[in-house]
């Protein structure tokens, strides 16, 4: 069994400027451990030194987390600034208490010097939202921003007149009020190449998928900052034992960049996600029997859980990690 997405990893320079920034968050450091380059390239298919964090956000310690990997030697400089829709692109949401908290940190930020690109908050309908006529038939869904830096892409959401209990828990003591990675996306070319997930790692595909979308909707041109006639397919894909950290794979119907050598293993930035299984030795034997590529053995990570590293037929690595008791 499959969990949701367990960690967003992202490369970094600065460990501490970096914990710094996610402790905003509301995350804190539960494990660090290392790696000889040659240990790490075997597991991650880069090899250099490797000091890696693992932070919690809260008490979600089955999904969200984030994974800081501190090469002695990067791959390359990630994916920096790219605009969100090219291909090989990540990122991860989190909910937040008041979004516009959140925009007013990083304009102020940016004021002064901060390298952001973002996009200010703009109103989305969730499932079946409202798109608010007045003060008697309010606004239901949500609003949302995309967050870039060197070192980090991620999307942030508010809610507005529902809810959806357990899917992102705000934790008191976080002081943005931000939750964890409720869920991850990434860009990949083919989208019939995303059965991969569904048939190989058993996750659960959402009855709608997949659904057309773009620049023709005003709440996603804003955030994923698209340019006219932008359009492309989404789907998204559910643990069998919980609905949180979903994750979302999106295909562009026209051209874009190939990315992904920028968002991988060893390079700056987000540039992984990881999965925890239940029976490793049964997932790596059915990994392995796939079309997926260079599958590494089941190796200790850097925190000393059984691990395997793989590519997925869409190109994108993955980590899959062994559940301990």
């Amino acid at each position: 069994m499959i969990s949701g997405i367990f960690e967003n990893c992202i490369g970094l320079k600065d460990i501490e400027a970096t914990l710094k920034y996610w402790t905003e968050f509301g995350y804190r450091e539960v494990n660090r451990g290392q790696l000889s380059a040659e240990q790490a390239g075997l597991l991650y298919g880069h090899a250099s030194d490797l000091t890696s964090l693992r932070l919690q956000n809260g008490n979600s310690s089955d999904h969200g987390l984030v994974r800081l990997l501190s090469w002695k030697q990067p791959r390359n400089q990630g994916l920096g600034h790219t605009l969100p829709v090219v291909n090989g692109s990540r990122w991860f949401a989190s909910l937040v208490q008041d979004i516009y908290v959140l925009a007013d940190a990083f304009n102020d930020d940016k004021a002064n010097g901060g390298d952001w690109i973002y996009s200010e908050p703009v109103r989305a309908i969730e499932f079946t939202g409202n798109l608010g006529v007045g003060l008697y038939n309010r606004f239901v869904g949500v609003r949302e921003m995309f967050v870039i830096s060197s070192q980090t892409r991620q999307a942030f959401f508010q809610r507005y007149n529902y809810n959806r209990p357990g899917y992102g828990t705000i934790d008191p003591s976080s002081p943005l009020l931000v939750s964890e990675g409720t869920h991850s996306s990434m860009i990949i070319s083919d989208h019939s190449l995303s059965s991969f997930y569904v048939e190989v790692f058993g996750l659960v595909p959402f009855e709608s998928n997949p659904n057309r979308s773009g620049y023709e909707k005003p709440s996603t041109r804003l955030t994923l900052m698209l340019d006219e006639g932008q359009e492309f397919y989404v789907s998204g894909f559910a643990s069998p034992k919980t609905y949180v950290g979903l994750f979302q794979v999106y295909s562009p119907l026209y051209p874009t960049p190939d990315k992904r050598e920028y968002s991988q293993p060893g390079s700056l930035g987000l540039s992984l996600f990881t999965y925890q299984v239940d029976d490793i030795t049964a997932f790596h034997q059915r990994i392995t029997a796939s079309a997926a590529t260079k599958v590494s053995p089941i190796l200790p990570n850097e925190f000393g859980e059984p691990s395997f590293g793989l590519v997925a037929p869409d190109g994108m690595y993955w980590i899959i990690v062994g559940q301990t008791q």
